[in-house]
């Protein structure tokens, strides 16, 4: 009968390492060989794997021959890649990049926008299903992007940022300072992407035609009183409206307003407006990054 020859305590443990915790054809190899030293014919092993005897004696001859290290897959040629591996950092530079770098009108890549980059630029067609693998193998994943700040530009922003921070800090008597923001509401409900049964769409009920209205809102930091107007639009006459609602729950001393750079808080009407009514300071910031600019007379608290 054949069996394999005698092993030493260092193989048997690494056989079992191999056994638990390899997969498929290298952890069937690895058994073979310990039942062979534990006496099982090949006979027997054969009908446990369910496989010749002649591919039973073969794995024990060569690991005879050559040790453990030849019980797993040897290189195997096969079909070539359909992505070179020279063209995989320049998938991922530019997939790293914006778009816009490019000189794409489209802001995020999707896999059907990086297969036609990749043919008209560098000439290599491959399909979506590639393409999405290839970016899985460099360690991209598909989720939502969010929306950041802009990195400013303007050399003032940190003399700005400190003018602001010095009318959050002002304890002047009389003087108030609120955030101000817009919003709208859709009375249509937005549709995204959700897990349903196969074939089953879900249906949304819709109330039918979609209406808007727009909320003016501005917080008073000091208080925590909250003023809001709601219009049915959201334009800069809108706007002034709503500085007159502030400016008349506020009849005394100066009023700092704290929003952001959306075009209609910096409209030629609304300077106007600023020019008639002193006691309202506008300042303009966009989250952390963005510019800063004073509306008015000066930003300071004094």
């Amino acid at each position: 009968m054949r069996f394999v020859r005698p092993l030493s305590d260092d193989e048997v443990r690494k056989l079992e390492h191999m056994r638990r915790n390899e997969v498929g054809r290298i952890s069937q190899r690895a058994h073979m060989i310990l039942l062979s030293n534990r006496r099982f014919c090949v006979v027997k092993i054969a009908r446990i794997f369910g496989t010749r005897e002649a591919t039973v004696r073969r794995w024990i001859e060569r690991f005879e021959q050559e040790g453990i290290d030849c019980l797993s897959d040897r290189p195997r040629t096969g079909r070539p890649p359909k992505v070179a591996a020279d063209v995989l950092p320049i998938i991922e530079r530019d997939v790293l990049s914006a778009p816009a770098s490019h000189g794409y009108l489209f802001t995020i890549w999707t896999t059907i926008n990086i297969s036609i980059h990749l043919a008209f630029k560098y000439g290599i067609e491959i399909s979506q299903t590639t393409c999405r693998r290839v970016l899985t193998a460099l360690d991209f994943r598909y989720n939502r992007p969010r929306h950041g700040p802009k990195k400013a530009r303007d050399p003032l922003a940190k003399e700005k940022l400190k003018a602001i921070l010095e009318v959050l800090s002002s304890r002047v008597a009389g003087n108030h300072v609120l955030y101000e923001d817009e919003c709208d509401i859709h009375l249509l409900p937005p549709l995204r992407a959700m897990w349903m049964k196969k074939a089953k769409q879900v249906r949304i009920p819709t109330p039918g035609t979609n209406d808007r209205r727009s909320i003016f809102g501005a917080l008073d930091i000091r208080t925590g009183k909250w003023v809001y107007q709601i219009f049915d639009r959201k334009r800069k006459e809108q706007f002034i409206e709503f500085l007159n609602h502030i400016e008349s729950l506020y009849p005394t001393g100066r009023i700092h307003i704290i929003l952001d750079n959306y075009s209609i808080h910096k409209a030629k009407i609304v300077q106007e407006w600023l020019t008639g009514h002193p006691r309202v300071k506008l300042i303009l910031f966009a989250l952390l990054y963005a510019t800063t600019e004073p509306c008015g007379e000066d930003m300071v608290a004094t």
